[in-house]
């Protein structure tokens, strides 16, 4: 698969597939944040199953099954299909909750092939990573059969401001131009110009850890690393003073902690029936 290109980004979906896929194993423990995320989810999904039919399911990256379990239990005779771009997420999941039908592939490209509906569309902690997010939402709408239910989590604009904070000082310290080394989020605004009839709910997370280095582990272990094509190396200089000012500026009040935020956003939407 070749790098897709547009006007806002230029990501690479194969090293974003070969990333996550070299986590696969550590992902689960690597993310918090995301399983809270997902119950928020399966929460609002329960709201709402006795408005909803529930037969056909359609699971937007799929990761290593979490979330699939989840549905799997709650819609026991429902039939799963649950994609995502990883061979070795998909690999992980099939192991962990057999039965569902597994595909691996970019999910922009399945949005564009598939030519059938479903009553449960779910996706958690993947959209952000879409090139033609408007595009792919569209689609999500249109297989959505009548009565059916949308539910997406993802990231929004203020996810690890902090982080990007501390990479402008040290960017500035040392008399360099900025540069973005924090993955680019929508902003909410935006998400919610996407699908005007949705409820938007957005709630920001506070994660904590010991030091700078653990923070960045952590997202290394969840595979979410910067995937743009192209993006230039951090300078040492910069690597070695931005620490320093994450610290300084956001050390968990009476603690060694640091302080890192993820800025959630959920999309709900039932689609009319006819």
């Amino acid at each position: 698969m070749s790098a897709i290109k547009n006007t806002h980004l230029e990501l690479d979906k194969r090293a974003l597939a070969n990333r996550f896929g070299s986590r696969a194993e550590s992902y689960e423990a690597a993310t918090p944040v995301q399983q809270v995320m997902g119950q928020c989810l399966l929460d609002r999904i329960r709201s709402e199953q006795p408005n909803v039919n529930v037969q056909e399911i359609l699971e937007v990256g799929c990761g290593t099954g979490r979330l699939t379990r989840a549905l799997k239990a709650l819609f026991p005779s429902a039939n799963i299909t649950a994609i995502d771009i990883s061979q070795e997420m998909i690999d992980h999941a099939t192991k962990q909750v057999p039965g569902p039908v597994y595909l691996v592939i970019d999910a922009e490209e399945y949005l564009q092939l598939v030519n059938r509906q479903f009553d449960l569309i779910v996706s958690n902690a993947t959209v952000q990573w879409f090139v033609h997010l408007d595009k792919a939402i569209e689609r999500m709408c249109s297989v959505l059969a009548p009565g059916g239910f949308l539910a997406l989590g993802t990231f929004a604009e203020r996810t690890f401001c902090e982080l990007a904070d501390a990479f402008n000082c040290a960017y500035q310290k040392n008399q360099l131009a900025v540069q973005n080394h924090v993955v680019p989020m929508k902003s909410v605004d935006y998400l919610r110009q996407l699908l005007p009839e949705a409820e938007l709910v957005e709630r920001d997370v506070l994660a904590h850890f010991a030091d700078v280095r653990t923070f960045l582990q952590s997202i290394k272990d969840a595979g979410a690393v910067n995937s743009q094509a192209g993006r230039r190396p951090i300078p040492r200089t910069v690597l070695r003073d931005m620490p320093h000012y994450y610290e300084a500026l956001y050390k968990k009040p009476g603690s060694r902690e640091i302080q890192a935020t993820y800025h959630t956003c959920f999309l709900f939407y039932r689609r009319p029936p006819d």
